[in-house]
């Protein structure tokens, strides 16, 4: 049996679902809640509004973004079960995703931890979309939706294109997206990347934390152009201690952002085992025990904490002991204001290369004699200035064993005073 509902004052029919309310309406398509009555289950099931049927451009984008998210599981994508067309009508039938959108909690204001959580999840499913060769180009809160636990996941693929795709733009020579949300190399409407996608995952970051997007002007032209030329934006007093993550999502050129969505999740559980905030937010409440969620192909158990409505996730749990966590970070601020000292001639080991002098890519690990003070300072220093002023908390406080923040914890193990 199907069923048949007003669209616009159109009807729409099609065969095998089963409608039952609408959802949510945009400018292309229609969302409403239906079943899938060959397997009795209830779907998103997505409509095309019957107006851009007769438009090939409109009907082939809307088809391309079913075969790409059907090319996509992962627990932080939307699943795609079928596609298709009945007469002039195109639907998508899609995993139905109850929790609201991201665009909701927004509004109604969001915890420092949740935020976390999101903005975590989101990356790790636009690293899956990249590694299969997409970039999604719209992320924005209206297209994150959140399951019954509180996974956020990334939904509306609709204009996502192979990266390997010259063009920037597909329709007639504009850049697409929402312009809130746009990576300036997407506003030029030259050939985007995942990076791309972090540019636009860090807008929302910043929105998520402070409630408003970061560029606001009365017209989307003008809010484009300010994504190309004023400077990444600052967070209020109360977040600053996040604004690493942000620079390394938001810089203009992408060359200086994250290159991937897996090193920012990296840079945001070492930032997380280092700062004294991370400590209020474990701190803040009582941890629950929750069962065990899968992300990926890893299985991991997570918290909850009182007063927050999404779970907060491992990296949160083993950050390390208050104690050890603020000497940590008293020693990088102490560092942080030295001068980098000279390097000292060691009569039994050879001089310390001195790699402030080494291009970016030539600063790699190299193994040191934990006995010689001068030689772990040096290194520490280069790796500081380097997290500071080429790729924001690189080489700062990640990777392990070769940050600033641990070699500078080497040197007080060697010598205390």
């Amino acid at each position: 049996m199907s069923s048949t509902i007003l669209l616009k004052s159109v009807d729409i029919h099609i065969p095998g679902y089963r409608i039952l309310r609408p959802v949510g309406e945009g400018g292309m398509a229609s969302v409403f809640l239906a079943v899938q009555e060959s397997l009795d289950r209830e779907v998103a099931l997505k409509v095309m509004a019957p107006a851009l049927a007769a438009n090939a451009e409109f009907t082939d984008r809307f088809l391309k973004e079913g075969r790409i998210t059907a090319k996509l599981a992962h627990p932080n994508l939307v699943t795609v079960f079928d596609i298709g067309s009945h007469g002039t009508v195109y639907y998508l039938a899609a995993e139905y995703i109850p929790g609201g959108t991201l665009k909701e909690k927004v509004d109604a204001g969001l915890l420092v931890g949740d935020a976390l959580d999101v903005v975590c999840d989101v990356a790790r499913g636009l690293q899956f979309a990249h590694n299969m060769g997409f970039v999604h180009r719209d992320v924005k809160p209206g297209n994150v939706l959140f399951k019954a636990d509180g996974t956020a996941v990334l939904a509306d693929f609709g204009i996502a294109k192979a990266m390997d795709a010259k063009s920037g733009a597909t329709m007639a020579g504009a850049s697409i997206g929402t312009p809130d949300y746009m990576s300036p190399e997407q506003a030029r409407a030259e050939h985007v990347d995942g990076r791309s996608d972090l540019y636009s995952l860090g807008v929302m970051f910043y929105e998520m934390l402070t409630g408003e997007p970061p560029y606001r002007a009365s017209d989307p032209f003008t809010v484009a152009l300010m994504h190309v030329t004023q400077p990444v934006p600052i967070l209020p007093a109360e977040h600053a201690w996040l604004q690493p993550l942000l620079d390394g999502m938001m810089a203009k050129v992408a060359d200086n952002r994250f290159p991937t969505g897996d090193a920012f999740v990296a840079a945001v559980e070492q930032l997380l085992a280092a700062a004294p905030e991370a400590q209020a937010l474990k701190t803040a409440a009582p941890a629950k025990k929750r069962p065990m969620r899968r992300t990926g192909s890893t299985t991991t158990r997570t918290s909850k904490v009182e007063g927050s409505s999404s779970t907060l996730p491992k990296w949160l749990l083993p950050a390390g002991a208050a104690v050890a966590v603020g000497i940590a970070t008293l020693l990088l601020v102490m560092f942080l204001l030295r001068p980098v000292p000279e390097p000292v001639d060691v009569p039994t080991t050879p001089p310390p290369i001195d790699l402030t002098q080494l291009p970016p890519e030539a600063v790699v690990p190299s193994p040191v004699d934990l006995s010689d003070v001068e030689s772990l300072l040096v290194q520490a220093d280069a790796n500081r200035d380097y997290g500071i002023n080429k790729e924001p908390g690189r080489k700062l406080i990640y990777p392990p064993g070769d940050s600033a923040v641990d070699l500078y914890r080497k040197v007080i193990d060697i010598e205390p005073g």
